[in-house]
């Protein structure tokens, strides 16, 4: 919902550039957590469940014919007197998924725009993602679906950047229509991070389902403005719905605060239920928030970035 009260009209999202150059060479040194081992293309900084040659130590096996003898752990054979094989978790590329909301809900703000957040935090976890080699890819879903295909290196940056600056907000969107196309897209996908107000349950539920069934380590980026958050209002206001254009009228009193603030407290517990049944986290941000206080204090507290 979007508050309009009839003697205002909300700002416009504000600011020409996403990310600061100083605030984006920060981000070069975070990581993107993951709380699974990756399993895409070697060559990348992630641990992964195959088992091969490099560099982490991951359990040991009965040897058997065919094993290469530089495999056997010859002390233990000294000790106990049988052959095993040491296997190694081998480091491969995760491939990341950003899936930025840009439905007409987004579009609300003014200075503490919604879809400017959205697309300045999808732009940072961009960059941590590039920079720490691994692969990236994004799309938008609302009026219009964009994708982009993945990229690799610190020198897709401005091709990322160049992405999100040319979306716009308006209509209704397809999470989970949308996720499909970009799977589709980027089939080696491992980790999703969708950047949205989360306000129809039934999407969101759609989308973690599909994902959960793609295997996806799902991170929702729920973005909210301070005034949805808690609403500072006292008079006569139109409530007006920014996707559909249903308008009520209303007056507005401690009471009806009271009421939407529960309301509000019971929808952030569906969403988290929502999360638990399907293998997600939920992380809250706000839209008003200072773009450095959201990367190098509210993200890592949340365990969504971590110092290299």
């Amino acid at each position: 919902m979007k508050f309009q009260n009839p003697s205002q009209n909300p700002d416009p999202a504000s600011g020409r550039y996403l990310l600061e150059p100083g605030l984006a060479a920060r981000l070069e040194g975070y990581r993107l957590v993951r709380y699974r081992p990756a399993g895409g293309e070697p060559g990348g900084g992630r641990r992964s469940r195959r088992k091969g040659g490099a560099v982490e130590f991951a359990d040991y096996r009965q040897y058997t014919p065919g094993d290469e003898p530089r495999r056997v752990d010859w002390k233990a054979y000294a000790r106990l007197g049988r052959l095993y094989v040491k296997e190694f978790l081998d480091e491969r590329q995760d491939c990341v998924l950003l899936l930025v909301d840009t439905s007409a809900s987004m579009d609300y703000g003014g200075e503490a725009h919604k879809g400017r957040c959205a697309l300045r935090v999808a732009a940072g976890l961009g960059v941590c993602t590039l920079a720490g080699n691994d692969r990236l890819a994004a799309a938008a879903s609302g009026s219009q679906t964009a994708l982009l295909a993945p990229l690799g290196g610190r020198g897709s940056i401005f091709r990322l950047l160049q992405f999100l600056e040319g979306l716009t907000f308006g209509g209704v969107s397809d999470l989970a229509g949308d996720l499909r196309a970009a799977l589709a897209m980027a089939p080696r996908t491992g980790s999703l991070y969708v950047f949205s107000d989360l306000l129809d349950l039934e999407k969101v539920e759609k989308t973690l389902r599909l994902a959960a069934g793609y295997g996806l380590e799902t991170t929702l980026l729920h973005i909210m403005a301070p005034q949805e958050r808690q609403p500072v209002l006292e008079g006569e206001w139109a409530l007006v719905d920014a996707e559909s254009g249903a308008r009520v009228e209303v007056s507005v009193t401690p009471a009806l605060l009271l009421a939407y603030r529960r309301r509000l407290e019971n929808f952030m517990e569906q969403l988290d239920d929502l999360c638990r049944r399907w293998g997600a986290r939920r992380v809250m941000v706000d839209s008003g928030e200072r773009p450095a206080s959201t990367f190098f204090i509210t993200l890592p507290r949340a365990g969504v970035l971590h110092p290299r």
